[in-house]
């Protein structure tokens, strides 16, 4: 009987700590797509930019951002960690693993460990730099227009592979839907929010050459 309970609440544990993983994983994308019409809004020039971040700041909108992506991400890595292996042994038996069966959603889960903690560092310094310095077109321009170019085109790649990826692993675990037809729509989606990021690093860096 003992046994059985400690089974029983070892399994609501773990349900527990998928249901708060996909949860903040779905937040975490809706945000990051949220987040690139936000950026995307340069497109339609440097007053519509500029008049969006003057609204956020003005209704602190900005300040609630940042909360909340410190509660989403603390809540997702937190889960996260509760399912990773944490002895390198453990670690080395899922590449080998990988390695043997070949399985492409095998390694799409160990790339997305892996970009999930480079994207980690990336947030950090993205949500520092933005609350120190703040957020305009003169101000965007010139951090893209320097070494941080590098740094955002990067963001960008493993964000949306990490989204597309966590993306695709949520709804495949929790509903019915067809793998290929989703792997096929998350690709296009994937590859569009890609083009819009760089289009959008491609304007400010204009910008800032022509400052």
């Amino acid at each position: 009987m003992e046994l059985q309970r400690t089974y029983i609440s070892g399994k609501k544990t773990d349900f527990l700590v998928e249901l708060v993983q996909t949860i903040s994983g779905l937040l975490l994308v809706a945000f990051l797509w949220t987040h690139m019409i936000f950026v995307a809004s340069i497109l339609l020039g440097v007053n519509a930019f500029n008049a969006l971040a003057g609204f956020m700041e003005h209704y602190h909108l900005l300040d609630a951002a940042v909360i909340f992506i410190i509660l989403a991400v603390g809540a997702h890595v937190g889960a996260v960690l509760r399912r990773v292996p944490g002895r390198w042994q453990e670690q080395k038996m899922i590449w080998q693993h990988a390695r043997t069966i070949k399985h492409n959603d095998t390694w799409s889960w160990l790339f997305q460990a892996v970009t999930g903690s480079a994207m980690l560092i990336l947030i950090i310094i993205h949500v520092f730099i933005v609350v120190y310095a703040g957020i305009d077109s003169t101000l965007s321009a010139e951090r893209v227009h320097s070494w941080m170019l590098w740094f955002y085109i990067v963001f960008l790649f493993l964000a949306e592979y990490h989204a597309s990826v966590g993306l695709y692993r949520a709804l495949v675990k929790w509903g019915y839907v067809k793998r290929h037809s989703l792997k096929r729509i998350l690709t296009i989606v994937t590859i569009c929010t890609i083009g819009l990021g760089l289009i959008s690093l491609w304007v400010f860096y204009s910008l800032g050459g022509s400052a």
